[in-house]
């Protein structure tokens, strides 16, 4: 059994440090094209060399990208990478695919799905209900009781603000939080905001 990272740009290859330290399992790396028999000493290859009981974990930065892998391989099994250095609370729950970089903390009573990347230093704040696909970048903070919808990407350093139990803050499906942004109230669906607070553009 291996670790199967799709993916040895940036994000594979901070996953494959994560994983060297997390687990015994071997690595490898898997690309469409192998240019070259490995990447920082773990072997590349095909798709096609994927062996029957390998767990694929998709280290693509966007979501549509990391969808779009997981639908095209999805009679193989997914694992996870979670760094030590992570703080995951015991009562979170957490899908298939889940890449939790170095620092994240995922606090109390969270729910995420499938193939959520959380990069260095995100923080899930209590009873945050999270989709499939989503994306945090680093030092993303999502205080507590906010749901996101699948194929959400939120930049780096952005802030949510919390909701509460009788109305949490919502982020709808596909939308874009931008780099630094401070989302104090509901983000439609399909939406890019950005700023201080967050406001809707291009749209």
């Amino acid at each position: 059994m291996r670790l199967a990272i799709f993916g040895a740009g940036g994000m594979g290859r901070e996953l494959a440090d994560i994983a060297r330290r997390s687990t015994d399992w071997p690595i490898v790396f898997v690309v469409d094209e192998p240019d070259a028999a490995d990447v920082q000493g773990l072997p590349l290859i095909a798709p096609d060399a994927l062996e029957p009981d390998d767990r694929l974990v998709i280290a693509l930065g966007t979501s549509t990208g990391r969808q779009a892998v997981a639908e095209r391989f999805a009679d193989r099994a997914f694992g996870s990478v979670v760094a030590s250095s992570a703080i995951v609370s015991p009562s979170a729950r957490i899908g298939e695919g889940a890449q939790i970089c170095d620092f994240v903390a995922i606090n109390n009573s969270v729910t995420i799905g499938r193939h959520f990347q959380a990069n260095v230093f995100a923080q899930v704040s209590h009873d945050c209900v999270i989709g499939d696909y989503v994306t945090f970048s680093p030092r993303t903070t999502c205080n507590g009781t906010v749901h996101i919808g699948d194929g959400v990407f939120v930049g780096a350093g952005a802030v949510i603000r919390n909701g509460s139990s009788e109305r949490p803050l919502v982020i709808g499906e596909g939308a874009t939080i931008g780099m630094g942004a401070v989302v104090v109230k509901d983000v439609p669906a399909g939406a890019t905001v950005w700023g201080i607070p967050a406001r809707e553009i291009g749209r």
